[in-house]
């Protein structure tokens, strides 16, 4: 279109978009069905997995109700006998006493070390340098390869760890040999191995602390312990927490390091709900039995794990 007018002629040329006809309602609806279609299809792939975890959940919750055993063609629902059964014995309540000392003593002694650790990283001193690269080696370590390496060097003839004693005039060790010791020797197994995952959440939080706080308490006369425990512990006890509530369930969980250093032993000083329940679905086959115990368990790892997250939230909101 031209408009002619006194200063020239100015030329009006109409966008494609005013050009093409309106789409119809019918077209843009498909359209945003084949999107969602699209969302549905990549998604998939996870709602089918956790599907299937969850109805092997639910199937090892039925068994735990039936009696169960291997040979056997035919399956009774016994209700709670399985629960019933488990609590009027000693090795039950000895492998709930044995799953809790197991769990909170490595989580606890974890905290300490990696805040311990944490707290050395955020400094230049030489063994910080030194130790920062080689940190995460006992993570990346498969539990079971950890679990026999540990077996070989806590012989209690020939293993190294004796060897290292003596040189420094200490008598041998039983280590996992003997009932009173094979508990704090899986423990120790533990706390070296999974150490470094506290020390990397909570010098994370370190280093996330103003610089300027810190300031603020040296001008008004706070010494270095004073900081740490005033200041920093409090700003990094919500990242404690977190690593403690992982570590947590995966100490109660634990299988690989006690099954591959002492399998529950010697006696039944280290057998813990998941190496019990191991030993009585498949090497005594009661299957019925075993997947009660590890009810018994994931009921333990619920109640502790809400009971942390609540602390953890609590704690977080006294810090903010």
């Amino acid at each position: 279109m031209d408009l002619r007018g006194s200063d020239g002629i100015v030329t009006l040329q109409p966008s494609a978009s005013q050009l093409a006809p309106p789409k119809h309602g019918a077209v843009r609806i498909a359209e945003q069905r084949r999107l969602d279609w699209w969302s549905i299809s990549a998604i998939a792939p996870t709602i089918i997995i956790l599907l299937g975890f969850l109805f092997l959940f639910f199937y090892g919750v039925f068994q735990s109700l039936t009696d169960l055993k291997f040979g056997r063609p035919l399956v009774h629902f016994i209700g709670l006998n399985n629960y019933a059964a488990l609590i009027k014995t000693s090795d039950y309540w000895n492998s709930i006493r044995a799953t809790l000392v197991y769990a909170g003593s490595a989580v606890v002694a974890e905290a300490v070390l990696g805040l311990a650790l944490a707290k050395l990283f955020a400094t230049e001193v030489f063994l910080a340098r030194v130790m920062r690269p080689v940190i995460l080696l006992p993570l990346v370590l498969p539990p079971m390869s950890v679990a026999l390496m540990w077996t070989t060097m806590m012989d209690p003839q020939s293993g190294i760890l004796n060897y290292l004693l003596s040189l420094a005039g200490i008598s041998r060790f039983a280590w996992i040999s003997h009932p009173n010791t094979a508990m704090f020797s899986v423990v120790f197994i533990d706390v070296w191995t999974y150490t470094p995952f506290f020390a990397l959440i909570v010098f994370a939080g370190l280093q996330g602390i103003n610089e300027e706080v810190r300031e603020a308490a040296r001008v008004n006369g706070a010494k270095g312990w004073a900081t740490f425990l005033h200041i920093e512990l409090p700003l990094v006890a919500p990242y404690i927490l977190i690593a403690a509530v992982f570590r947590l369930i995966e100490s109660l969980n634990q299988f690989d390091i006690i099954f591959g250093t002492t399998q529950g032993g010697p006696g039944n000083s280290t057998s813990v709900l998941s190496v019990r329940a191991y030993v009585t679905a498949f090497q005594n086959l009661t299957f019925g039995r075993g997947a009660a115990l590890m009810v018994v368990n994931w009921m333990i790892v619920l109640i502790a794990t809400f009971a942390m997250v609540k602390l953890w939230r609590f704690v977080r909101q006294r810090v903010s």
